[in-house]
């Protein structure tokens, strides 16, 4: 499966999980392999430290909370963060994707803060 997709639906239900927070993986995403091993550990990296990286994107966010984003932008820098620890994916391919996926599911001018708020964050 291509990465991009991977990514798309570790999003999607990193997206279900913020919005009702007992969602389970297999009943959003089913259990025919939409999701690698690799991304499979990007979400479980979000969700064993989803208050480190919810602390870590307040204090970037300027006049900002990360509770005040849409789910679907939370989804996005969650997914972003995790991504780079775990798959130590290079900074400009993760900015570049989470704008992508911005542009795609979100309002008109989102990726701004996204592709601002990742460039602060990721090392």
């Amino acid at each position: 499966m291509i990465r991009q997709n991977e990514r798309e639906n570790a999003m999607i239900y990193l997206y279900q999980m913020l919005v009702k927070a007992e969602a389970k993986i297999e009943d959003i995403l089913g259990d025919d392999g939409l999701l690698s091993d690799d991304f499979s550990g990007v979400i479980d990296n979000v969700l064993e430290n989803i208050r480190n990286y919810r602390t870590l994107l307040d204090q970037q966010l300027i006049d900002w909370t990360f509770e005040r984003l849409g789910f679907i932008e939370q989804a996005i820098l969650l997914l972003a963060l995790a991504e780079q620890k775990v798959l130590d994916t290079p900074k400009s391919v993760i900015i570049d994707e989470a704008i992508i996926l911005s542009k795609k599911f979100s309002d008109e001018d989102s990726y701004k803060l996204v592709n601002a708020t990742l460039d602060k964050v990721i090392q």
